[in-house]
């Protein structure tokens, strides 16, 4: 696998695992839903990241990805 294909799964895959974390905390009373939603951009930005290497990737290689 190329780095562009493993950073975009290891960002889904933490999307997915702040969800279900996400979801626990606020079913437990533990974070409150504003606590969630405060805590999203640093996940958000992972994914930014993750598509601005598989565009790079991509042009790299003179290969659309998308």
């Amino acid at each position: 696998m190329n780095p562009a294909t493993i950073a975009t799964v290891n960002a889904l895959i933490e999307i997915g695992v702040f969800a279900f974390k996400s979801i626990k905390a606020v079913q437990n009373g533990d974070k409150t839903p504003e606590q969630i939603r405060a805590e999203w951009p640093a996940i958000a930005a992972k994914l930014d990241d993750a598509w601005a290497a598989w565009e790079a990737a991509g042009k790299s290689t003179g290969k659309n990805n998308g």
